[in-house]
């Protein structure tokens, strides 16, 4: 079984608590809490239709069935009569009077070490360590029932776990995290990276990082939404996707924030295609309209080269730039076929280095941040000739993972951050690519 690191240091745990608590009915002063840890810990993937995976760890004593791992991850789950068939999950499928409706296009199975398997039948008890999934397909036709094939290897979920626990390792005073440069930038970072996986940030240290940001830093976190566009829209996506609403977090609504910065005229947000594709990512993740004159816009600023330079401040283009904007395109509706995606994603193809990874610029060494976010483009964007790109860019991420669990680069905080999304498989916009 491939296991996570954090799986040994929670038996870890266990053992010194064992040891406090003796120790504490000794001698009567130590203080310490006797109560039992579980026993068990294993972690629960579950990826809706819109083809985005979230990742939740369980941790329990006795026997656990996949249905309670559900339930004990916080999902809203409904099975069949026998608990082991899965009607509905957060409302997505069919009624438990008819389980087996035409919408109920669930799959689920486990991760036996170097494939899914989704054929044992009936599903056995969670054992420590697992990681059991469930996925909804979107065909009604069956075509794309299952998880084989359309989950991916599972070193990512892993990675992307491991790295999570490094990061909540690094959570300073007041719940934040400080880069050097802006603690509610690097907090709005490690926020995204929480939503990736279906982390609940008011959970997430003490004081929980929800606290800073809704409360400590409120009036920081308005002075960065309002500094531009992009920040608003990056900020719109971290929210949305830990499950808050962006029309009113910490005081402010991000959308109407984002609709007072966008210039009818030329269909452009703020300075130009930087802050114009993470507004429409922002938007987009926030389930709010797109208006129609952004895919021109983003059109009519592509270079010759095919990729975009941000806010048009220079003439080369820069490989991470362009793979945020294909995303921002396809969040506006622009079809994965139609001619700006495709010279963008030949800009992308054609900048790859022969260690799987990608430059900020090309030519140029490989960059974590920029290598995650060609990842997610291409799982967005990508057809079946991308298949080999996308194993080599995700083995070059988790090449680059270090034993502690963050990332090797100049910045560990900043590249753990900008990396967990790619590791999971969520890109900023439709996902309808590859793996």
């Amino acid at each position: 079984m491939f296991r996570l690191p954090n799986v040994a240091s929670l038996k870890t745990a266990v053992r010194i608590l064992s040891i406090l608590c003796l120790l504490s009915l000794l001698v009567g002063s130590l203080g310490v809490a006797c109560s039992r840890p579980p026993d068990n810990t294993a972690h629960v993937l579950v990826q809706f239709a819109d083809g985005q995976p979230h990742l939740r760890t369980v941790s329990w004593s006795g026997e656990l069935s996949r249905v309670q791992a559900l339930e004990l991850a916080g999902y809203a789950v409904v099975a069949d009569a026998a608990g082991e068939a899965i009607c509905s999950i957060e409302g997505q499928g069919c009624p438990a009077e008819d389980c087996f409706c035409p919408a109920n296009l669930w799959a689920q199975g486990v991760w036996k070490g170097e494939a899914w398997d989704s054929d044992t039948w009936p599903p056995p008890p969670v054992q420590d360590g697992d990681l059991i999934a469930f996925r909804l397909g979107a065909q009604p036709d069956f075509s794309d029932w299952g998880l084989a094939g359309h989950l991916a290897d599972a070193s990512g979920y892993f990675a992307a776990e491991r790295a999570l626990e490094w990061l909540r390792s690094q959570q300073g005073p007041e719940g934040r995290y400080d880069d050097g440069f802006d603690p509610v930038g690097a907090s709005v970072r490690t926020l995204l990276a929480l939503g990736a996986t279906g982390r609940d940030p008011a959970a997430w240290g003490s004081p929980s990082l929800e606290t800073y940001l809704t409360e400590t830093a409120a009036d920081g976190v308005a002075a960065y939404a309002q500094s531009a566009p992009a920040a608003a829209g990056k900020l719109a996506l971290a929210v949305a996707w830990a499950g808050r609403d962006a029309a009113s977090y910490a005081g402010l609504d991000l959308p109407a924030l984002m609709a007072g910065a966008y210039d009818e005229a030329t269909g452009a947000y703020g300075g130009g295609s930087g802050d114009t594709a993470w507004a429409v990512l922002g938007l987009y993740a926030a389930g709010e309209p797109i208006p129609q004159g952004v895919v021109n816009f983003i059109e009519g600023a592509q270079l010759a080269d095919g990729g975009w330079a941000w806010n048009e401040m220079q003439p080369r283009s820069e490989v991470q730039h362009t793979a945020v904007v294909i995303q921002a395109l396809l969040a506006a509706g622009a079809r994965p076929d139609s001619d700006p995606v495709a010279r963008g994603l030949a800009l992308l193809r054609g900048a790859a280095n022969p260690d799987g990874g990608y430059p900020y610029q090309a030519p140029g060494d490989s960059d974590l941040p920029t290598t995650a976010a060609v990842l997610q483009a291409l799982q967005s964007a990508g057809g079946a000739e991308d298949a080999g790109a996308i194993e080599a860019a995700r083995s070059y991420l988790l090449s680059q993972q270090e034993a502690d669990g963050s990332l090797h680069a100049w910045s560990p905080l900043y590249a753990t951050q900008e990396c967990v999304p790619a590791l999971m498989g969520r890109a900023f916009g439709p996902r309808a690519g590859g793996q």
